[in-house]
């Protein structure tokens, strides 16, 4: 396979060797690997990233293999993001893997011939290798479809979208103001969810690569390409984990990748599929429970402070 690979690994050496290995079937020729490094002062984190080191010096097959190995410890945000932009700089297109997301053989052949027929399509933003579903696909049939959300385990994507992200979100406030999500998807606890997300990432109290590209997206009223089959998984749910917690676990977390047979059958009109982008603001997101609870909370306030001002008042 031509389409040139970027893996970001860390102190996880069962599952990048598996990730590995899948790219080993696909015979991937260029390969870019971001390395972080654990803390000094983290021996068990050291001996786990020194295991990985060694899965590294495994890849055997004739490729050529470009490493960005980093002397000193940085944080999870700064590491994803660095590694994308010195990938972005010497390539203009490729596939992004982690050492937990395992892909199927299928999902390298899809994002390379979609990264080549969509090349010139600057409101498409990339090419999602999860999509959560598995429809069966009769030879006749399309093989993907288009969706808002920029779903991140297993992607593909070119230069000009990720020049576009924007982790300083300059028109956050005017577009929170304008209501702007409601013209992606017009349900109110679809937005109330994402407003509180987007709020929280511009206050700067957490920081997420994808969540600053799916803001990015969709400011730019950008779309992104979805597999009818799940085409990665992420196996990524364990104790070691940076973001995905043992305790996160759900019902996805167990979607094996899967494979498709046909490639050559297109959709004829790029236009989102508004019940899918439901149904994951549902079901990935839990966007309903969401709206709930915070909803419950905020009730709760606001009798709480009834109360303290009629008090306040006798």
């Amino acid at each position: 396979m031509n389409t040139p690979i970027l893996l970001l690994v860390y102190k996880k050496p069962e599952t990048t060797k598996k990730v590995v290995d899948a790219i080993r079937i696909s015979k991937v020729k260029k390969i870019y690997i971001s390395i972080n490094i654990p803390p000094k002062k983290n021996i068990e984190d050291l001996k786990k990233y020194k295991k990985v080191i060694e899965v590294i010096n495994m890849i055997d097959w004739n490729c050529k293999v470009i490493i960005k190995k980093r002397t000193k410890f940085i944080n999870a945000y700064d590491s994803y993001d660095q590694a994308i932009k010195w990938f972005f700089k010497n390539e203009k297109e490729g596939i992004i893997l982690e050492d937990d997301t395992l892909p199927s053989t299928s999902f390298f052949i899809f994002c390379e011939k979609l990264l080549k027929k969509y090349r010139n399509h600057r409101n498409i933003a990339q090419i999602c290798g999860t999509s959560f579903i598995n429809k069966k696909i009769n030879k006749s049939d399309t093989n993907y479809f288009f969706s808002n959300y920029s779903l991140c385990w297993g992607y593909a994507t070119w230069r000009h979208s990720i020049k576009d992200h924007d982790y300083k979100m300059k028109d956050w406030k005017n577009i929170k103001k304008d209501n702007t999500f409601f013209d992606i998807l017009n349900n109110k606890k679809f937005v109330f969810y994402w407003t509180f997300i987007f709020d929280e990432l511009y206050s700067k109290k957490f920081k997420a690569w994808d969540y600053f590209w799916l803001y990015s997206n969709w400011k730019n009223k950008k779309i992104s390409i979805i597999p009818k089959k799940h085409l990665v998984q992420n196996i990524g749910f364990t104790k070691d984990a940076t973001h995905t917690k043992v305790k996160y676990r759900d019902w996805y977390n167990d979607l094996r990748p899967s494979n498709i047979k046909y490639f050559d059958n297109h959709p004829k009109k790029i236009i989102t599929n508004v019940k899918y982008d439901l149904w994951v603001s549902q079901m990935i997101f839990k966007i309903d429970k969401f709206y709930t609870k915070k909803n419950i909370f905020y009730s709760s306030l606001r009798v709480l402070l009834s109360f303290l001002m009629f008090k306040s008042k006798q």
